[in-house]
């Protein structure tokens, strides 16, 4: 049984909370958030205890699962390791590439397990397109959703950018020889649309296009490789692949429909992060592969200097 707490008081960890109470690895032992009142009314919906300090809740666990938001990461993650707790962070280490290396270097010298969560790449549906994922030669990813609360030019790069550059990695696998990008204030004096093209060491080329706004039916990933196309929709999670036949003609076919639902997704990473912990393994690749998107990240933000933004 692995004793863990909660830190973060917010709709990602109610969401991990109704979660952990289905699985048997898990015992919750109680939650922390800086923010008293919050947390002591999502501590009383889950009937579980509420600590008044991060360190309290470290001495009592065996592992934590930060839910609380990027700027805190670094801070809460690295108090957790030097305690020798097994950590779980929501979509990145920290925006900052030293804390990330010094995160993935601390879990190392501590020997504990430092997982990311990235429920996209955990779903069934991309598990499967990475199978199908050959030698790709041009994939196109289009993420358009008005969902970053932009407090800069850069909030678009953490918010959205960062995770489809994490997928496309572990997809294409292989490393990265150049990147370019452009970016525009197109509804709002913040950049809100970037395009980032990749270059990958193996010759696939992937070109990345994001909006901090809506955008009907634009969510999906397409991978082109020989004799084929595969489609995966970003919303539905629908797998489709174009194939021609020896007749020459087209035909499009859908794979592997299973409909998984989100909470079933987080539930499968969860019991991962439980069997890395119950067998002693580290996850050191997880978090390398997200501390390189994380200076892709920065190398788009370093091209993305002000003067490069048309429409300013």
């Amino acid at each position: 049984m692995i004793k863990i707490g909660i830190v973060g008081a917010n709709e990602l960890s109610k969401r991990h909370l109704a979660q952990l109470r289905l699985i048997p690895d898990f015992e919750v032992v109680g939650i922390f958030d800086h923010d008293t009142e919050n947390a002591q009314l999502v501590a009383t919906d889950f009937n579980i205890p509420y600590y008044h300090s991060l360190q309290e809740l470290l001495l009592l666990v065996d592992a934590v699962d930060i839910a609380s938001p990027v700027g805190t990461h670094f801070k809460y993650a690295s108090q957790s390791i030097r305690q020798s707790v097994h950590v779980l962070l929501n979509g990145l280490l920290s925006e900052d590439i030293r804390e990330a290396k010094q995160l993935n270097d601390l879990a190392i010298e501590a020997n504990v397990s430092l997982k990311i969560l990235h429920e996209e790449k955990f779903h069934p549906e991309i598990k499967a397109l990475r199978r199908m994922v050959k030698k790709p030669t041009y994939i196109e990813c289009n993420r358009f959703k008005n969902k970053v609360l932009s407090i800069s030019n850069d909030s678009i790069i953490f918010g959205m950018v960062l995770l489809d550059v994490d997928l496309l990695i572990s997809i294409v696998g292989s490393n990265v020889r150049k990147v370019v990008s452009n970016a525009a204030k197109v509804f709002n004096e913040y950049a809100d649309f970037i395009n980032v093209r990749i270059e990958f060491e193996n010759g696939c080329i992937a070109n990345i296009n994001c909006g901090n706004f809506e955008k009907a039916d634009s969510d999906f990933i397409k991978v082109y490789q020989k004799n084929e196309c595969i489609t995966l929709d970003l919303e539905k999670f629908d797998l489709t692949k174009l194939t021609r036949n020896e007749l020459g003609y087209y035909k499009e076919v859908a794979i592997n429909q299973t409909r998984t639902k989100v909470e079933d997704v987080v539930k499968l990473e969860l019991e991962d992060f439980a069997q890395a912990i119950l067998s002693r393994k580290r996850i050191t690749q997880d978090t390398f592969q997200s501390y390189q998107s994380l200076r892709i990240a920065h190398q788009i933000i370093e091209k993305l200097h002000p003067s490069t933004l048309f429409g300013s």
